[in-house]
């Protein structure tokens, strides 16, 4: 347990989630000092513990021992899974159950990210976990909730930004959405809601002494963001424009070329001040210096035209230098930055941002670290992912009290594992 002033300090946490929102977010409750024990499938690989195939080797460290044992050394696990013991375990299992039974015995909270539906067809559902943990706290976060038609239907992160609609907005004009990335906005919301949801879960435990059952729908946290955009529907019976990186009463609005290749900047005129102070900047010979573009009006109306002209003047520009510029202008923008650029970003180097961790599969590499720092913490934690299985034998020894030849059987049984080889 952890014995400095962390606001987490002496709570256990049971983790059965994989992928990005319920892992972060869980990583998050560690960083506070929380005592994360994250249970891993076995013999299935988890989502984001890939065995060597082609499709996995993108985020993939490559040295010689990520070659003996990949599912260790994919990027985004080992990023979004730091300060927690990992328990490899078949859950299936009358063993696999009755381990977690012991486990609920002596925690504070479980959380779960399977579809709706899923604990219940392992005999592991909150009325069952609760004869063995009367004032436990458990979350369950299905992409959408735990009742309703949709709730046994299984999705990831892309798949509920396309559900909101915001996959959508963000296609530019005359396109269609296949032509938009991927994002994982969904995740992160859900991820900080689920801290939320524990943490205020546990206040009303401290004062009243009772448990929680909570449906955190990872589609309905991410709903709110887009409130503009229901709220249109809703009142004026308009379905919302794909508008991409504009705005509907902003322009010029966008993503401009600069110097280099690859290199971008993002502006926002806000309004005729921000215009003029922007036609300033600009030489005098250039077509944005036209009468017609004085009105917000006239400028929405010829925005295509004018990001040929304003495109014309960013492309000659260093995108920091520009950014800068614009700025002390009172203009708003900002550089689109590469992973290069961030990690050797000077504001973040000087506030520490990055912390370098060693792996002993992964190997040596630089990582974000706590979006929480309390200043009052001297040191704050930060301990690499676990090894599949790292922990088995430590969870099951010392913290429920099994016997060496105990644990051997379940090696020997297959209900324990530390590896995914076939």
């Amino acid at each position: 347990m952890v014995n400095d002033n962390f606001p987490l300090k002496n709570i256990r946490i049971i983790e059965l989630t994989e992928v990005w929102a319920g892992p972060m977010g869980n990583s998050l409750m560690g960083d506070l000092g929380a005592d994360i024990i994250k249970i891993e499938s076995f013999p299935r690989a988890p989502i984001t513990r890939p065995q060597d195939t082609i499709a996995a080797r993108r985020g993939l460290s490559e040295n010689k021992l990520s070659k003996l044992r990949p599912w260790d050394a994919y990027a985004s696990h080992n990023m979004a899974n730091r300060n927690k013991k990992g328990l490899s375990i078949d859950l299936k299992t009358s063993k696999g159950k009755k381990t977690l039974f012991e486990l609920v015995k002596c925690s504070d909270v479980l959380i779960e990210g399977y579809s709706a539906g899923t604990m219940e067809n392992l005999g592991i559902s909150y009325e069952i976990l609760k004869k063995h943990r009367p004032d436990l706290v458990m979350v369950s976060m299905p992409g959408w909730g735990l009742e309703g038609p949709y709730k046994k239907y299984v999705t990831l992160g892309s798949g509920l930004d396309a559900y909101s609609g915001h996959w959508l907005l963000r296609t530019p004009p005359n396109t269609e959405p296949t032509e938009t990335m991927s994002i994982y906005h969904t995740d992160a919301v859900a991820a900080l809601n689920l801290v939320l949801s524990v943490c205020m879960a546990l206040h009303q435990r401290s004062n009243e002494g009772v448990g929680q059952n909570i449906d955190l729908s990872q589609a309905e946290t991410f709903i709110p963001h887009l409130t503009k955009h229901i709220m249109e529907y809703s009142m004026n019976n308009l379905n919302p424009l794909q508008i991409g990186n504009r705005h509907f009463s902003r322009a010029p609005q966008g993503v401009y070329t600069c110097q280099g290749t690859n290199q971008w900047i993002a502006i926002s005129i806000r309004n005729d001040k921000d215009w003029f102070q922007l036609c300033n900047l600009i030489d005098k010979e250039s077509p944005l210096h036209n009468p017609d573009y004085e009105n917000a009006l006239s400028r929405i109306k010829d925005h295509d035209k004018i990001d040929i002209f304003l495109n014309q003047w960013t492309q000659e520009q260093n995108k920091i230098e520009l950014m800068k510029l614009l700025q002390f202008n009172k203009i708003p923008a900002g550089a689109i930055m590469n992973e290069k650029e961030i990690v050797d970003n000077e504001h973040l180097i000087s506030r520490n941002y990055f912390i370098k961790l060693d792996h002993p599969i992964a190997g040596i590499h630089s990582y974000p670290k706590n979006i929480w720092e309390f200043l009052s913490i001297k040191n704050p934690l930060f301990k690499r992912a676990n090894l599949y299985g790292e922990h088995n034998e430590e969870i099951l020894r010392e913290l429920l009290g099994i016997t060496r030849t105990g644990i051997k059987r379940m090696w020997k049984e297959k209900i324990i594992g530390d590896s995914l080889d076939n």
